[in-house]
Formats: C-alpha cells, structure tokens, sequence
C-alpha cells in the first residue's frame, strides 16, 4: 500500500490536503464554539441592560412628563394638562414598581426610593395645593410653594436619572468593549492557527514539488518550444507514475500536433476568409435595411403631407370656381374670388417646386450657378414682395457690412430669404417686427432674420433642418407646411459653403443666422471685371 502511494502524487498530494482540511475544520469547529459562547454571554449582558435603560427611560418620561404637565395646568390653566399630569403619575408609579426588580446597585435602588417618596408628596401634597391655588388664582401662593424646595427637588431628580441613563449608557458600551477586546484575542489566535496550518501544509507540498518540479520544467519548455513551431527532443521518463505516463503521451501529442498544424493553418485562413466576407455581407445587407426603412418612412411622410398640405389649396380654388360657375357675382366679388384662387395657385406652385427641390436634391441634380451678388438686394425685393400680404406687420433692414458683395445663385438666395422671412411672418404676432440684420467679419458674411413669435422647444432645435419635420403643437398645427422649406434652405446654403443655424427663446423670439463664405481678393476682381 505503501509502494503504491508513493508511486501516486495524486494520492500524495490529496493527503496533504485532506489533512490541511481537517486541521483547518478542527481549528474553525474551536473557534466558532468560543465565539458562539461569547456571543450568547455579551447578548444575556446587553438584553439586561437595555431592559435596564429602557426603564429608566420609562421612568425619566414619565416623571417629566408629570412635572411639566402639572406647570402647564398651573400656566394655562387646561384640565387637560391637569388629567395628563395624573395619568402621567400612575405612570410614574408603574416604571418604579418594573424597575424595582432590576436595581442591582445601591445607588439605583436608593435613587427609586426617592423617586417613590418624591411622587408620593408630590401628588399628594403639591399638587392639590397647587390646584387649589389655580382655581383661587392665588399666583404668589403658587410662586412660594414651587419656591419651597420642589423645583430643587425636581431638578435634582431629573438630574439624578439622567446621570444614572448616562451610567448605563457608559456600561453598555464597556460591555461592548470587552466583548470586541474578547473577539480580537480570539480572531488573533485563529489567525495564528491557521498561518501556522498553512505553513506546515506549504512545507509538505514543497516537498512533494521538488519530485515534479523539474520534469516539469522541462515538459514545460518543450511544450513552449513545440507551440513556436520548433523542432522538439523529449527525454522520455523512465518513472511509473502520472509523471511518466504524461512524458509518453506528450512525446505522441508533439508528433501528432506537428502534422495536423499545417491542416489547421490552412483551414483557418478558409474560415477568416469566409468570416470577412460574411460581416462584409452583413454590414452590406444592414445598411440597405436602414436605407429602405428610411424611403419607407420619408414615403409614407411624403403621401401624408401631399394629401394634407395640397388639399387645402386646391379645396379652396374647386369651391370658389365652383362660386363662379353656378352663381352671377358682381365684379367685386369676382375679383376677390380671383385673388383668392390666383393665391392659393401660387401655394401649390410653391408646394410642387418644394417637391420638385427635394427630388433635385435626393438625386444629386440640386445645382447652383454663382455670380457676384449683393444679399441685400435680394432681400429687399423679397421685403417688398412680402409686405403686400404682411399688412400687420414691420419690416426692418439693418447693413453693418464693409463687404457687400458674394458669390452666389440669386434665385436660390431669394427663395431661402423668402421661406425664412415669410416663416417669421406666419410664426409673428400681427404687429410683430420682422428684423434682418447684415454684417460681416474677414471671411463670412452674417445675415439674421429675427422675428418675435412664437419661439422653438429646444428639444426641436436638433431636427429642425431635417425633412418633413414639422413642431407638433395647437398652435402651429393651425398654421400648417410641409416641412421641406428649412431642409431646402440648408441645401442651398451648404451648397454655397456657408451653414445655418437658428437659436430661439421659447414663447419669445427666433432668430435665424446664414454664414456665407466671401470670396478672395482675386476672385473679387474677376467677378467685378465680369460685371463691368
């Protein structure tokens, strides 16, 4: 039995163990029994002592209770303070009769004896003079009884029982003290116990590894060797335990490792290959998911803004025509039914170019054709076509500018300045003011448009600019659009190198802000040779 346990680690090193774990259940098995015994003792001293504490709070209560409810009938004069004075006394008189029992010192059980002798003169004596004395408002007879050694009296046993609540408050902590200082020598022993089990066990187990621990080794450096791709010489062991039965196995491992490695090699790079080429095909085939449910969504936003923004208009040019046809109207009339449908006409000329611009722009075809400009020329034709239907509203043009003139496409500016400009009318108040403001600094121009109308969440602001995004809200449902003017808007400044931003005061104001790049000093004087 004994050859063949040597001929085992296995064996060897599962009887250290085995033994480190029955000395180390051993030393636990002591160390919780000791730490059991003093628990349960430090729980029986500390139960008894806060029995103790919360008498002595019972009667502190209590006997508070009953002096301050008795000053309160005095002040006051309230039967209720009178009534909470006696039952406050009954119990006073059963914390002393439950605190009895527990009095283990002299001082504590002289200290109730004199509680017991104060209540009984005090509800005896006092306070029926003190009533009485209420009830004849005799105060100076009620000032010199109080003055006659009760108050002293109270103090000093108020004094008394919170000393002793202090006391008690002291000896649980000490008890707590003692039980931890009892705790630490016991976790200090068992440390001690187990470094000393461990050491042992690492004594024995070092001795067991000094007979692996070269073979080892070297298994190890051939096997690291054999995984660099090297050539390996493997000294067989001559030994009949696991040892030598993994050096014989190792040995065919390494052979049989050297000739599948090529195999492996090979199907690895198929499989990458064929792994690069699935993601490949994955990302392809997401992304063409994203973009379909993007055309599904913008089509379905473009049938219901197209069935909702074009009926309107033609609803109203079919019923005037309608007017016109069955009924005989006087010329006013018909000339303000004319107006009406030659507007609305307008609206959906407006709203098919919107369509037609945004056709432009998801085919690629949105094309500028630059020449030098001057902004505030454009906006001053767009004021003054505006202001024929702005009738309640102001205008006002500010130019702050050293420079005045720009590279670009006239009528893609005038229609930004006409959404933005009509956008700021709509959105106004009537009355409003509607203000553009021109300047300029060494490389951009700066146009605003600033209007005081009804505002913008800034929680819209990030969306502003995107297609068929439109603020859903009572108040500029009633206004209506199709949510493609500010879209466009950005196209057209973005193709002219520029950006637009908006900035707005909720309930206040919004101001609209263009930044267009200048051109260079040299293509400044092509463009005015070309002008002149």
């Amino acid at each position: 039995m004994i050859t063949g346990f040597r001929k085992s680690i296995r064996k060897q090193f599962l009887f250290i163990m085995l033994a480190m774990l029955f000395l180390l259940m051993m030393g636990a098995a002591a160390a919780y029994l000791i730490g059991e015994q003093l628990t349960e003792d430090y729980k029986e001293k500390r139960k008894a002592m806060n029995e103790k504490v919360q008498a002595v709070r019972f009667v502190e209560s209590s006997f508070k209770n009953t002096v301050f409810s008795m000053r309160g009938y005095i002040a006051f004069e309230n039967e209720r303070e009178l009534q909470q004075a006696y039952d406050s006394a009954r119990d006073l008189q059963r914390a002393i009769r439950e605190f009895e029992p527990l009095a283990s010192s002299s001082r504590e059980k002289k200290l109730f004896a004199e509680l017991a002798d104060f209540r009984r003169l005090y509800m005896n004596r006092v306070v029926p003079k003190a009533t009485a004395f209420v009830k004849d408002g005799d105060h100076e007879s009620i000032h010199q009884l109080w003055a006659s050694g009760v108050t002293d009296s109270v103090n000093f046993l108020i004094k008394e029982i919170e000393s002793e609540r202090a006391g008690l408050n002291e000896s649980i902590d000490l008890q707590y003290q003692q039980f931890l200082e009892q705790t630490k020598k016991l976790n200090i022993f068992t440390a001690i116990y187990v470094v000393f089990v461990l050491v042992v066990t690492s004594g024995a187990v070092w001795v067991l590894f000094r007979r692996i621990g070269r073979p080892l080794q070297e298994l190890t450096t051939a096997a690291e060797k054999l995984a660099a791709g090297h050539e390996v010489q493997i000294r067989q062991l001559k030994r009949r335990d696991e040892l030598g039965v993994l050096s014989t196995a190792f040995v065919h491992m390494a052979k049989t490792i050297q000739e599948r490695e090529h195999e492996l090699t090979a199907h690895n790079e198929e499989l990458v290959m064929q792994q690069e080429e699935l993601e490949r095909m994955l990302a392809e085939t997401e992304r063409m998911k994203n973009q379909l449910l993007e055309l599904d969504r913008l089509k379905s936003e473009l049938v219901s803004t197209v069935s909702h923004e074009l009926r309107t208009p033609l609803a109203s040019i079919l019923g005037f025509t309608e007017l016109m046809v069955k009924r005989s109207l006087g010329e006013e009339k018909q000339k303000k039914y004319l107006t009406t449908i030659h507007q609305e006409a307008i609206r959906l000329t407006n709203l098919v170019n919107d369509f037609l611009d945004l056709q432009r722009m998801e085919s690629g075809a949105f094309i500028c054709s630059f020449e030098k400009t001057d902004p505030k020329l454009l906006i001053e034709r767009v004021i003054e076509a505006v202001s024929h239907t702005a009738h309640h509203h102001h205008f006002q043009l500010v130019d702050e500018r050293s420079q005045k003139w720009l590279n670009g496409d006239e009528e893609r500016l005038i229609q930004v300045f006409t959404n933005l400009i009509s956008n700021a009318v709509k959105f106004s108040p009537k009355g409003g003011m509607i203000a553009v403001h021109l300047e300029n600094d060494a490389h951009n121009m700066i146009i605003n448009v600033k209007d005081e109308g009804l505002g913008i969440p800034a929680a819209e602001i990030p969306y502003l600019f995107k297609k068929f995004h439109r603020i859903d809200n009572s108040d500029r449902r009633k206004i209506g659009g199709t949510g493609l003017g500010l879209a466009i808007c950005k196209e057209i400044i973005e193709a002219h190198g520029g950006e637009i931003m908006v900035s707005s005061e909720y309930g206040k104001e919004s101001v609209f802000s263009i930044v267009l790049p200048l051109p260079a000093e040299g293509q400044e004087a092509e463009h005015e040779t070309e002008a002149n």
